[in-house]
Order: C-alpha cells, then structure tokens, then sequence
C-alpha cells in the first residue's frame, strides 16, 4: 500500500470497525510511509519481537488515519467556502464542460458511429454521449445508435432484473449507483423502471451482432458504475419480454 489514507479516511468510529475486522481477519497492513510495517515482510522469530512491532504498528496506523481524515475533513470544507464564496461573487459556474469533447461525440453519431464505436473512439462512457448529446440538442433522450434511426427494423423489449447491495459496511453508494444507471437506462433504451428491482427497456438493432454489442456493453458499464462507487451486483438479468428468455452473456444470445 502506498499511503494510510489509502486504506482510509474514515471517522473515528468506523475506522475501528474497520481495524477489529482486519484483526479478526489477520491481514497484515504494509505502508510505503510507515517503515515498521516493513516487518511484515520478513518473518519474525521471537513473540516478542512480533508483539512490539505490532503495537507500534497500531499506534502509527491510528495516528496516520487520524491525519489523514482530518486532511480529508479540511479540503472538503475549504473547498465548501470557496464554493460558498464564488457564489456570494456570482462567479461559480459549476464543473466546466469539455466542450471540444462533446462536439467530437457529436460529429461521430453524426456520421453514423453508433454509441459504441463512439465509446470505442472517444474513450468515454455512454453517459457523457448522453450528456453530449442533451447539451447540444436540449432533449432528454436520443436513440443508442446514430444509425439506427435509417437502418434498425428490429426492436426487443426486455425487462433488466437490477439488484444493488453496498459493497461493505463501510460504503453507502447504491442509491446513487441506482440513479445514475436509471438515467443512463432512460437517455439510451427510453427505459422505465416497473418496481424497485426491474426496468423495461427497448432495445433497436440491425442484427444479431449489433443487439449483442449493444447488451454487452448496457452490462458492462453496470458493472463499471457500481465498480466506481465500491457497490456490488447480487442480481443481474435481462429476459425477453415477449418470450420469457434469458440473456446468456456466454454464449451471447436468449436462452
């Protein structure tokens, strides 16, 4: 591990939560910046010798995440004033948007690139092609592929069964994960959500590969979104609404 405050920021409270389950758990922390966690790495032949590391290990650790939380706690709040103060100057404009970034986006559906070619080429997700595309025209939605509005004669609707749990006890990012794949759902295959689990959504393509590329890459960057926030899937399915099948991801079509 490079830092302490790579293994946390948390509070006081949580922060011993956190150590009882890494003793519980016997892992042994090794720090860049703390050389006595160095040990570690070589084996110890005395208790003694492994005692006295291990209390001086635990008194620079707590000392260490102390620090780093309070850093942590500082930066948020000098960056709130200064929020606050710009506001107070009418000078707070929010996160600034890569404009050149959203006119490539732009161009490329344009010219018939579908989303993921565009992810593919641009190195984006598929909701900053959404928000490109917002941006630029003033609309909510806007079809998954430029193409499709002249090429897609086929059209799947699709129930995606989505359950999100907190990755530990010590993250509490679901709610938003579940917001922002919603909104992406929406932006893309004009999704709704039918209950607190599944969402129906249509799904236009031209042919097989085309419906493939399409769910691989939905599942994927649910995947990724969760990943961001330290969340986890419990359940992820998407079945044909008019069939009753399943996705197989493997094999990559209904089952």
């Amino acid at each position: 591990m490079e830092d302490v405050d790579r293994l946390s920021r948390l509070a006081g409270v949580e922060w011993e939560k956190l150590k009882g389950i890494i003793r519980e758990r016997q892992v042994r922390i090794v720090a860049v910046n703390v050389p006595t966690t160095w040990q570690h790495l070589s084996p110890i032949s005395n208790e003694f010798d492994v005692r006295m590391f291990g209390a001086i290990n635990d008194m620079l650790l707590d000392m260490l995440a102390a620090i780093a939380r309070r850093d942590y706690e500082q930066r948020r709040e000098r960056q709130q004033q200064g929020i606050a103060k710009a506001r107070i100057e009418g000078k707070y404009r929010g996160r600034k948007i890569d404009q050149e970034r959203y006119n490539t986006i732009n161009r490329l559906l344009v010219s018939g690139s579908s989303w993921s070619i565009v992810q593919r080429t641009v190195g984006c997700s598929r909701s900053t092609i959404s928000s490109a595309i917002k941006q630029t025209s003033g609309k909510k939605t806007a079809t998954p592929d430029a193409a499709s509005n002249t090429k897609s004669k086929k059209t799947v609707v699709a129930i995606l069964c989505l359950l999100i749990e907190n990755g530990s006890k010590f993250t509490r990012g679901k709610k938003a994960v579940r917001e922002q794949i919603d909104d992406e759902l929406s932006a893309i295959f004009e999704a709704r959500r039918l209950n607190n689990t599944e969402t129906r959504l249509a799904i236009r393509y031209v042919d097989d590969a085309d419906l493939k590329s399409q769910i691989d890459d939905m599942l994927a960057d649910i995947h990724r979104t969760a990943d961001l926030r330290n969340c986890v899937m419990t359940d992820l399915t998407l079945k044909d609404e008019a069939t009753c099948r399943y996705w197989d991801g493997y094999e990559g079509g209904w089952k």
